[in-house]
């Protein structure tokens, strides 16, 4: 055979695999990124690799005019920064085993195409090949005889999912979803079905006084045959040797293998402050009102006991984020308050995947950051792939902010296959949708919440947000009063109110929401942003960009929204609001 024939059968080879890659769904969607992928390797296979600089890309995949200058026009860099990651996630799942390999180096728009090497069918199948185990940790039962006791069972149930996301070919179902399965341990097939889920590790704990028992149980959710139980009579402060050796037994049975070798457990701290912590959570988790200023008295009283403790001070960050996002606490003092703690929990522990998290969001939704806050954030997924929180937020509050959609929908849909029942993960979908324009497919998503999950009240306020986009303005009211009417008169539910009010040509009742946010802003704090989107209901855009201007002073996260929300598009074009997009770091 000629050298030119096998050349020819070669460049075969790798079209036959692009037009795979691009008809992934991960690229399908996107006409730009095909349109560059497709051109970069086509001149590549042509031998005009040289020629891939940024200016020729700007012009010839991009349609920039002939003075474009790529040091004013980043969007070749972007793209490219995009492409990378599309490829790189791309190989890591569906194109694991392909045998070619397109890639972009980093600071090279040429891409390199290489052939990987085959594997003798005798070989054994490599480890990273064998599919994920799922296991399910239902929360363990309180079984004290003093009451008061479940938020130390719900604490051990969420660190012992904490410690075995680090079991390599274990896929661990995330605690808003084991949450949601409580007292189900009889419903095998059920949990089978809804989480795909092959075991179930389910238990109790007991406290009295300074003794603690836990008991543990595997059960194959096919045959319902327990494949490990075990009894646990230990003092309170051995709680983290049973989280490993709880582990290691569930390793053992599984016949699987730890990466990375080692302790498995956090770090051990003073047991006392550790309780304080476990309290911190419990209330966390709650996430009403009272609930939050409730956790920062726990958290900040588990670092009197023990200033070492980086839970503590990720819990604390975590606490100050939701008050200030909630609208109890001004962010200027909140999200300096969240910072401070994030960076030291981090200080305390570089491996924590969540205080990472934690700081990742700060930097972005209030440093407006947005380099250090992806960073950030891929740092948590690699200290912990199995951290449903990190693949959310990197979705929804970075990459969605950003304008970069598809990787946002990849993300998230890693964080719904970690937390399948989590409905704050599924109003992420929909409102990914939103976003995207597709306001059929979001109305038709937050109905799929509502029906899954009829009392969470943002399945109603969102729904309202898409029907008003859509111009069903009757419906968008009907069901954003729903969601007021569950969690009373949130500063964004008014503001939406208000705006719809305005489109739908009530003006009188969109004032009246004006004068309801000025009310409440004498006692609580109220974004910027619910003045202004009523404002541009009300077709008022010099007053809508005069509030967006006054929030720029104390960083409200809300703003953030502005580059991708589209309701800011009748704003869009403008000096002022292009000014607002420069100083969020978004343009």
């Amino acid at each position: 055979m000629s050298q030119s024939t096998q050349q020819a059968l070669v460049h075969s080879d790798v079209r036959e695999h692009l037009e795979k890659i691009l008809a992934h769904r991960l690229f399908f969607r996107s006409a730009r990124m095909v349109r560059f992928l497709r051109f970069a390797v086509e001149r590549c296979l042509s031998g005009r690799a040289d020629d891939l600089k940024e200016y020729v890309i700007g012009v010839e995949v991009f349609d920039r005019s002939g003075d474009y200058d790529p040091r004013v026009d980043p969007i070749v860099r972007v793209e490219a920064r995009r492409l990378r990651a599309k490829l790189k996630a791309y190989y890591e799942c569906d194109g694991a085993a392909d045998p070619v390999i397109i890639e972009f180096l980093s600071g090279s728009y040429a891409p390199r195409i290489s052939h990987r090497r085959v594997v003798p069918e005798t070989a054994p199948p490599a480890a990273a090949e064998t599919a994920a185990i799922t296991v399910v940790v239902l929360p363990f039962a309180d079984l004290s005889l003093k009451p008061g006791n479940e938020y130390f069972s719900d604490g051990l149930t969420e660190e012992l999912i904490h410690v075995l996301t680090k079991v390599a070919g274990l896929r661990v179902v995330a605690w808003t979803t084991a949450d949601r399965m409580r007292d189900r341990q009889q419903d095998l097939a059920a949990i089978r079905e809804q989480l795909n889920a092959s075991f179930v590790l389910t238990g109790s704990a007991r406290i009295a006084g300074s003794s603690l028992r836990v008991r543990a149980q595997l059960i194959d959710t096919t045959s319902g045959v327990y494949q490990w139980s075990e009894t646990f009579d230990r003092r309170i402060h051995d709680v983290f040797a049973i989280q490993e050796e709880i582990a290691r037994a569930i390793v053992r049975t599984l016949r699987l293998q730890l990466v990375p070798a080692g302790p498995l457990s956090r770090s051990p701290v003073a047991i006392n402050s550790y309780d304080h912590y476990l309290k911190g959570r419990y209330y966390w988790h709650r996430r009403t009102p009272e609930d939050l200023e409730r956790s920062v008295e726990y958290f900040r009283a588990a670092l009197d006991l023990d200033a070492q403790s980086s839970l503590a001070q990720t819990g604390l960050a975590d606490a100050y984020t939701l008050l200030v996002e909630y609208g109890l606490t001004h962010p200027v003092e909140g999200m300096t308050r969240a910072r401070e703690a994030a960076t030291r929990a981090i200080a305390l522990d570089p491996q924590s995947a969540e205080a990472h998290t934690s700081l990742a969001l700060i930097r972005g939704l209030y440093d407006w950051q947005w380099q250090e806050s992806e960073l950030l954030f891929r740092r948590a997924i690699q200290l912990n792939p199995g951290y449903a929180t990190a693949h959310h937020w990197l979705a929804v509050d970075c990459h969605a902010i950003l304008g970069r959609l598809e990787e946002a929908v990849a993300g998230l849909e890693i964080a719904r296959q970690l937390d399948p029942l989590s409905s704050i993960v599924r109003e992420g979908q929909a409102f990914l949708k939103m976003m995207a324009r597709d306001y059929e497919g979001a109305i038709a998503s937050y109905r799929e919440l509502i029906a899954a999950d009829p009392d969470f009240y943002k399945g109603y306020t969102g729904l309202g947000r898409a029907l008003a986009l859509q111009g069903n303005y009757l419906d968008a009211l009907r069901m954003l009063d729903q969601g007021r009417t569950m969690a009373g008169d949130i500063p964004n539910i008014l503001a939406a109110m208000g705006q719809v009010y305005g489109l739908g040509g009530e003006t009188d009742r969109a004032r009246e929401m004006l004068g309801k946010l000025g009310a409440l802003a004498q006692t609580a704090y109220v974004p910027s942003t619910a003045f202004a989107v009523v404002h541009l209901g009300l077709g008022e855009y010099e007053r809508a960009l005069d509030w967006l201007e006054k929030g720029l002073a104390v960083h409200d996260p809300p703003l953030t929204s502005l580059y991708a929300h589209p309701v800011y598009d009748p704003l869009r074009g403008h000096a002022r609001f292009d000014a607002l997009l420069c100083a969020l770091n978004l343009r």
